[in-house]
């Protein structure tokens, strides 16, 4: 009940975020499920795993779930009871972000794709580098807005074990452009 109430004032926002941080859907995106916005990124200079080196001021590519997809409960033929079961779709959208950028339909000026989640687990397996948000007053509490958002948007399931929430930690996540197309472009040489 308290679900319903809260929704279309939490979706509202929704809407109003994405047009204020200029956030847009993957083009082509076979599920709706990613939307992206390109800004200078904010963080502390870091060397990803291939090597490429992210210095604050560089352009990233800030991939959000579109909560506004989740709340309907089905997403293609998936069920939206956990994030397992979205990864297959997660990796379709994964492949088409890839296809974009080795056909140049992507800002030229990112360097990698960034964001922040609590999915990290799952974005490990679709080969994000991964590390943990600092303990700052702004990251507990995007991480309470994370938690508060899968609480809306998420179908209501049984309730997670006390072992399950400790583990739930925001973490910051990371892949360079190259590295996207390499692990998920289509390659001339497969039939």
């Amino acid at each position: 009940m308290l679900k319903s109430i809260i929704r279309p004032i939490i979706i509202l926002w929704e809407k109003i975020f994405e047009r204020i941080e200029n956030i847009e859907v993957v083009p082509n995106s076979p599920y709706g499920l990613l939307r992206m916005a390109v800004h200078p990124y904010k963080g502390q200079p870091t060397v990803l795993s291939d090597g490429t080196r992210l210095n604050t001021g560089d352009y990233v590519i800030e991939l959000h779930i579109s909560n506004l997809v989740l709340v309907k409960g089905k997403v293609g033929d998936v069920e939206v009871a956990n994030n397992i079961r979205l990864l297959p779709l997660f990796r379709e959208e994964m492949h088409n972000l890839a296809g974009l950028a080795s056909h140049g339909k992507l800002d030229p000026r990112a360097k990698a794709i960034w964001g922040v989640t609590m999915m990290g687990p799952g974005l490990k397996r679709l080969g994000f580098q991964l590390e943990p948000m600092d303990h700052s007053t702004h990251s507990r509490l995007l991480v309470m807005w994370m938690n508060f958002l899968k609480w809306v948007f998420y179908p209501t399931q049984l309730k997670p074990s006390s072992k399950h929430k400790s583990r739930q930690k925001g973490y910051q996540y990371f892949m360079s452009i190259e590295q996207l197309i390499r692990r998920y472009a289509p390659s001339d040489n497969q039939s």
